[in-house]
């Protein structure tokens, strides 16, 4: 069995061009959310014309936590219109 963090299944949210780009920015720098960012930006697919993120259960409860949080801006407000845009 592999080491590290269980992430479990995963859950799809569409993205926009801007977000997708959005997320590459904040893999990067200081913060503790560049790996949630990273994951979530790298299992980015095109699917039926669209950009489709795969967001997992573990990487989802930080997201949904974050989104609901009310912080205006950074990553949290990116998740908070990707959440919203995607219910």
């Amino acid at each position: 069995m592999a080491k590290g963090r269980v992430l479990g299944k995963g859950r799809e949210l569409v993205v926009t061009p801007a977000q997708r780009d959005k997320l590459l920015e904040y893999t990067k720098g200081t913060g503790g959310f560049q790996g949630l960012c990273g994951r979530v930006h790298h299992s980015i697919r095109s699917k039926d014309g669209k950009l489709v993120a795969l967001a997992y259960e573990k990487d989802m409860e930080e997201i949904l936590k974050a989104a609901q949080n009310g912080d205006a801006g950074g990553w949290e407000g990116l998740f908070r219109d990707i959440v919203d845009a995607n219910s």
